[in-house]
């Protein structure tokens, strides 16, 4: 038998009006997925990538689409019955800022931890674009069709100033909401903005310090090459991607200074054996993977798994000869470099220090 609270909830959830907004979002979703991102979906997704889509779908499409709707009805009764001049000479240029403030945005560097931030940016950006679309629609449909409709409006209604008052109040609340939605969305992308700060002459820092380095090292270890020079070529090249992500300000502070200590010992003493070296190589390497980002992003991209496969093999794999540690060991830079190329200094954003 049902608690009270239970059946409360049941009956809650079958109110007509719950059916009816469950139903509306039903039909939008399919809507949307069926006729205008058709396409897209028959592409071959990755899981990560079909995740995106339906949270982009859900969480802003179908909120954006249902807010303009609801707002663009409260807009016909200053259609039908007020001077809609005023009202169109206000929509084209706002449409005009709201297209290109839509079109032109881009998150494509924002951080991972503003993702959602980054959501409900664009969700009022698009909001705007849509709003004032729709809005400018309305106001065509009424101008050119007004033969049709005006004969069937009362006199009455028309002259009457309550209804003049309420038409103007909810045209002057539509406006106003398309107008507040461009401001949030600009001021939101504005601080996003503010973020990046000196970001891209980090990264550019970061990519010409490293990048080449590491290219250079896992190339001179697939023709093969003595072991101490093998020994100093390594050394040199964690040196230098340890200390570029210092300049990050990471929280791991302690343990990053360690390991370019370590790095340095290989090229101070590259003679040491190849025990001691491949052990202080496996510990960087274990330290790269373990401060990149958990995000699904990096956890799912090739390159990652790759470098974790690779370390796997070194570590267990501990009777292949010289020539072959040294090719796995080239594998691992070239993905590292793959990763640090694709995601730059964001890579490490899970450890990037909040001051």
């Amino acid at each position: 038998m049902q608690d009270k609270g239970t059946l409360k909830n049941t009956m809650a959830s079958a109110n007509p009006q719950n059916i009816s907004l469950a139903l509306h979002k039903r039909f939008l979703q399919r809507f949307i997925e069926t006729h205008i991102l058709g396409r897209f979906y028959k592409i071959e997704l990755t899981n990560f990538e079909k995740g995106m889509a339906d949270d982009a779908v859900v969480q802003k499409y179908i909120p954006a689409i249902s807010q303009t709707v609801f707002y663009s009805l409260l807009l016909v009764p200053a259609l039908l019955i007020l001077n809609t001049e005023i009202v169109v000479s206000v929509l084209i240029p706002t449409t005009m800022v709201a297209g290109t403030a839509w079109f032109s945005v881009s998150l494509a560097s924002m951080k991972k931890k503003f993702e959602k931030f980054g959501m409900e940016l664009t969700k009022h950006l698009f909001v705007a674009f849509s709003l004032s679309l729709m809005m400018l629609l309305l106001a065509t449909l009424a101008s050119l069709t007004a033969p049709l409709w005006q004969p069937l409006i009362p006199p009455a209604l028309t002259r009457s100033i309550l209804t003049q008052m309420v038409s103007a109040a909810l045209a002057i609340f539509v406006v106003g909401k398309l107008l507040f939605s461009i401001f949030s969305g600009s001021l939101k992308y504005d601080i996003n903005d503010a973020m990046l700060t000196g970001q891209n002459e980090v990264a550019e820092r970061f990519f010409k310090q490293s990048l080449s380095l590491m290219f250079i090292t896992a190339q001179q270890l697939r023709t093969g090459m003595p072991l101490q020079v093998a020994n100093y070529y390594l050394g040199l090249c964690f040196y230098e991607i340890f200390n570029n992500i210092l300049e990050l300000k990471i929280t791991a502070l302690k343990s990053v200074e360690k390991l370019i200590e370590e790095a340095n010992k290989l090229i101070r003493n590259p003679s040491m054996t190849q025990e001691e070296a491949d052990k202080i190589v496996l510990a960087l390497i274990q330290l790269f993977i373990d401060l990149c980002s958990k995000g699904n992003d990096v956890q799912e991209h090739h390159s990652y798994q790759a470098i974790e496969i690779e370390l796997d093999c070194l570590n267990q794999n501990t009777r292949e000869d010289r020539k072959m540690i040294d090719i796995r060991m080239s594998v691992v830079l070239s993905e590292i470099s793959n990763l640090i190329e694709e995601f730059g200094p964001m890579l490490f954003d899970d450890h990037v220090s909040e001051k």
